[in-house]
């Protein structure tokens, strides 16, 4: 009886094949650059503590190699299933890594996609020095005053060993997006390694409303 005839035979075969198509799981991945090292990193569950549900994703032991203070990173992460579709894509930033220091650091990813997560491809896309970005918007927060104007508090903080002028810059949106106004204040000698508080407010016109708003900092040139 030939090898065709073998009834036998014709399910291993159709086994074997089926294996061999069978999509794996990739590999996890994690790629630093040539001012940060990734140290470790592994998948982490979905954690309560307290009230509060940490959400899973993606734990990282990363390091400033280089010789400078590292002002913003961002890492770009991947998700994917154990088919190796991908699930999510993530960008997180990081601020003011100093030289020769480690940090963890922890990229979620969306609480209703995490239980599907089985690996992952993590990179770092770009890192700016404090000799570039010298100083930082930190916290802040708006709140509407007695005379209806739209006040800005907060503070920015000068990472880089020399004195240094800011603006920081705000622009205003109604609801449909459109922009309804921008100010200004300029930050003047702010000392290496020390924070400033800023104020601004902003008078929206009649008929418009504030529905959200932008803070971007820019460098005053000497």
């Amino acid at each position: 009886m030939s090898d065709a005839e073998n009834p036998r035979e014709a399910p291993r075969e159709q086994s074997a094949e089926k294996a061999r198509e069978s999509p794996t799981t990739p590999t996890p991945t994690a790629t630093g650059n040539e001012k940060i090292a990734i140290l470790k990193h592994n998948l982490s569950v979905r954690v309560p503590i307290g009230d509060y549900l940490n959400p899973a994703g993606l734990d990282l032991a990363i390091r400033n190699i280089s010789d400078s203070t590292i002002a913003t990173a961002v890492f770009e992460a991947v998700f994917y299933d154990e088919k190796g579709n991908i699930v999510e894509q993530v960008r997180h930033g990081e601020v003011t890594l100093e030289s020769e220091t480690s940090r963890a650091i922890h990229i979620a990813c969306s609480p209703y996609e995490d239980e599907r997560v089985k690996s992952y491809a993590v990179r770092v896309t770009r890192t700016t020095t404090a000799d570039i970005e010298r100083v930082q918007l930190r916290r802040h927060e708006m709140r509407t005053t007695e005379t209806g104007e739209e006040e800005i508090t907060g503070i920015a903080k000068n990472i880089s060993q020399v004195k240094s002028d800011a603006a920081v810059i705000a622009t205003f949106y109604d609801a449909q997006q459109e922009i309804i106004g921008t100010k200004v204040v300029v930050l003047r000698d702010i000392e290496p390694d020390t924070i400033r508080q800023y104020e601004l407010r902003f008078k929206p016109q009649k008929g418009d409303e504030v529905s959200r708003y932008t803070l971007r900092i820019a460098e005053i040139a000497e």
